[in-house]
């Protein structure tokens, strides 16, 4: 078990349900995933590093999810894309399961 009695996950799962349930709402969605290289995992971009590991869309509003999961902790350089991000611009760990469905759902 995890923090707060619940079941540990894996952030690739994590990542796999946050995904499913937003395009369960109607939200397109997309995710970078990492590679395997021989210099360890990377994600190939070009900009500033530290990108949202979720990037969803839906009627006008975007919204930036960072997801972590156990005691990860997000760096300075994704810290500084979800200040950016503003109000919609969210850290999320599966704890966070409520409000991650009130965002996708349109309450909040």
């Amino acid at each position: 078990m995890g923090k707060r009695g619940l079941p540990r996950v894996r952030e690739s799962q994590f990542t796999g349900q946050v995904i499913r349930l937003a395009m369960l709402y109607g939200w397109q969605v997309c995710h970078f995933r990492p590679a395997k290289t021989a210099k360890g995992w990377r994600t190939a971009i070009q900009g500033h590093a530290g990108s949202p590991d979720i990037i969803a869309a839906r009627n006008g509003r975007v919204v930036g999810a960072e997801l972590k999961v156990g005691n990860n902790k997000p760096t300075e350089q994704q810290l500084l894309w979800l200040h950016h991000w503003g109000a919609d611009g969210y850290l999320w760990y599966p704890s966070d399961w409520q409000q991650i469905e009130d965002v996708f759902s349109g309450r909040i």
